[in-house]
């Protein structure tokens, strides 16, 4: 029944295959036990279920157009005759999901369910709907309504598709619109399935032939004058997920009201329409590789490479992971246009690989664990900085070895946090602008971070003259409040967030991984030339601005709806917690209803949404304490920063609050949700 529209010589197809026959006649035996045990091996396989792996560089196959079925499902004729005990709304939407699902595999995993009688899973993949929003979607790969798979990624590009044509229909129609890809399972087959949405209604699709990472995206959206840009990526999630970021006209990722708007068109144009990936046409379709790359390097070098190529080119090597993921051959082009030594590669991570073999999380923040291959290559060949990026090159990570007086590696590795980078690049940044344009008034000039980052940037903003604002949470935010500075004349240089990403304006306005890699690997040979370290420059920044100690981590919160109920009991009757770990409570944020006690009028100055999972505490002593629920990932985070006279006593503050977040506020037994590392 499948073998037509298997690839021959994939041998995950081909285990596909043996899954599905299996699956499908233990079904039709009513041999439910034996089912019960393939669900586990189907649920792995579905990555692979879309006929070819998303690396072959062939345009992908597909069974049958996407479109409405009106015949019965093949692989269950009478989906209820199996499940008298199934409610009427879960059995309607078995229906309906059956009728739209041409996936084998995915048809056998949901036909394994039925027979299993296993509701409570059904419920959770087709009662309940992807949630659109700003960050687009994101989520694991898998049959219904609430994962990622062909049907929802239709789904979702009619409805941005229709929204489009409402909102911006001359933009749509002269420039329409790009979309771009990662390496990770079905993400090309995903970008091509929105292309054939957009070019069954007539729209222009600039459509990389390859997988790019997600800052070209965001550039090709302004360069191209698109209505819009599509990223198929999940960032640092684990294997199992995907997912779909959206870019607006402007080149910065939505906010409202778009986000609202377009998931209100998705649920009014839910019915498949025919479509045709299999066949894209080449009148509509084009592949802008070359234009956005030549774009990208340009105002790199020319707004961003600041020593000369004689200094660069004596520059020791940077040891460099892109972790398995898209970064690779691009932050080398980087290094070559500064004309900065070929970076070493982590070899066993240097191409793309959908499967992360080589780490738990492909996730440079996660620590020495995610580090180790690069840390031994480092120490193995005496290099002094290391450099990674996400799996989508959007976010960058940096250490710094200690070499012996010989210039020997030490194996003893510091790890900058987001909050250090972002210090770094900013100072690094500032000094380097300000010689070049010594006209500019400080004033004028103006740095970005989110709420939820350092304050160290701010201080270093009063201390030099420049203006600095802080955003919501999101690069969605940085990247759109500094366009509308832009606009109302300001000069903006740099924004930044904790979680290792960083926006350089001159070239565009999301994170960018490959920039930054360039970037500091320049800064880090000048401080080397100088007889310095990073770390040492480090320690003289936070000399000059202030001693901040920053402490974050997370909870587990699977489904992310677990995290609701700690915000709902510290909000309780607007009685906040007076005091953690014995340190008295002397200001709130509570994002969910508006609250500041830290403004004169009470009210938050940052935009707020009713019951949004967002609350800050501020204690005596200059320490603030973000809780914040994510809404990329299924984690309940914690932000601690504590800015004390010096590092020591500042430190102490910082681990007495830390010690206390989990057992007086998070309550992770109560709510239902795990620590780290559980």
């Amino acid at each position: 029944m499948v073998t037509g529209v298997v690839t021959s010589g994939d041998p995950h197809t081909a285990n596909l295959v043996s899954l599905v026959a299996t699956a499908t006649a233990v079904h039709q035996r009513g041999e439910v036990s034996s089912c019960c045990v393939q669900q586990s091996r189907m649920d792995r396989a579905f990555k692979h279920s879309h006929v070819l792996r998303t690396t072959s560089a062939s345009t992908p196959r597909i069974a049958r157009p996407f479109a409405a079925s009106t015949t019965t499902p093949r692989m269950q004729r009478n989906p209820s005759a199996s499940a008298a005990t199934i409610s009427s709304e879960l059995q309607e939407k078995l229906q309906e999901w059956m009728s739209m699902d041409h996936d084998p595999a995915s048809r056998a995993i949901i036909d394994g369910l039925v027979a299993k009688r296993a509701d409570k899973q059904l419920d959770e993949l087709l009662c309940k709907r992807l949630e659109f929003g700003t960050a687009g979607l994101r989520a694991k790969m898998g049959p219904g309504f609430n994962r990622m798979n062909p049907v929802t990624i239709q789904q979702t590009t009619q409805g941005l598709l229709k929204y489009l044509q409402q909102q911006a229909p001359q933009q749509l129609q002269q420039n329409g619109v790009i979309i771009g890809y990662d390496a990770r399972h079905n993400s090309k087959q995903y970008a091509h399935l929105a292309a054939a949405v957009f070019a069954a209604a007539g729209v222009k699709v600039a459509l990389p032939s390859d997988f790019v990472p997600t800052p070209f995206i965001a550039a090709g959206v302004s360069l191209l004058g698109c209505a819009a840009g599509i990223m198929v990526t999940a960032s640092h999630n684990t294997k199992e997920y995907n997912g779909y970021k959206v870019y607006w006209g402007n080149g910065c990722q939505i906010i409202p009201p778009h986000d609202a708007g377009i998931a209100s068109s998705i649920l009014q144009n839910l019915t498949l329409g025919p479509v045709d990936p299999q066949n894209l046409p080449k009148d509509l379709i084009y592949d802008p590789t070359e234009q956005i790359s030549a774009s990208y390097y340009k105002n790199l070098t020319q707004k961003l490479k600041f020593c000369s190529d004689l200094d660069n080119g004596n520059a020791a090597r940077t040891v460099y992971t892109p972790l398995h993921g898209v970064g690779g051959r691009f932050v080398q082009q980087g290094f070559r246009e500064f004309g900065l030594p070929e970076p070493l590669m982590v070899e066993a991570q240097a191409e793309p690989d959908p499967e992360f073999p080589t780490v738990v999380f492909p996730n440079p923040e996660e620590g020495e664990g995610t580090w180790q291959m690069a840390f031994d290559t480092a120490t193995q060949n005496n290099v002094q900085l290391v450099l990674a990026n996400d799996p989508d090159a959007d976010r960058l990570a940096a250490a710094e070895q200690t070499l012996d007086n010989e210039g020997k590696g030490t194996g003893q590795f510091t790890t900058f946090s987001g909050n250090d980078i972002g210090l770094l690049l900013a100072d690094w940044i500032w000094t380097n602008f300000r010689q070049r344009n010594p006209q500019v008034p400080a004033g004028n000039c103006l740095m970005l971070a989110s709420a939820v980052s350092s304050a160290a940037l701010g201080a270093m903003a009063a201390a030099e003259g420049f203006k600095f604002e802080q955003t919501l949470t999101g690069f969605k935010w940085l990247g759109n409040i500094a366009k509308e500075r832009q606009k109302q004349g300001l000069t903006v240089l740099f924004a930044f967030e904790e979680a290792i990403g960083f926006m350089f304006p001159d070239n565009n306005m999301d994170k960018d991984g490959v920039t930054a890699a360039a970037v500091f690997a320049e800064m880090a040979a000048a401080h080397y030339r100088r007889g310095t370290t990073v770390a040492q420059h480090l320690r003289e920044l936070y000399h000059r601005y202030g001693q901040f100690v920053f402490r974050a981590s997370y909870y587990i919160a699977d489904p992310p709806s677990r995290s609701q109920p700690v915000f709902d009991r510290l909000r309780k009757d607007g009685k906040y917690p007076q005091s953690v770990g014995g340190v008295k409570v002397v200001g709130v944020r509570d994002l969910g209803t508006g609250l500041d006690t830290t403004q004169p009028d009470q009210k938050a100055v940052l935009p707020w949404v009713p019951g949004d999972m967002m609350l800050t505490l501020y204690f005596e002593g200059n320490g603030v304490l973000t809780l914040r629920a994510s809404a990329t990932e299924p984690k309940l985070k914690y932000y601690l920063e504590v800015k004390g006279s010096d590092r020591e006593s500042a430190g102490k503050l910082a681990s007495r609050l830390e010690a206390a977040i989990t057992e007086e506020l998070v309550q992770p037994e109560a709510a239902g949700i795990k620590m780290r590392g559980q």
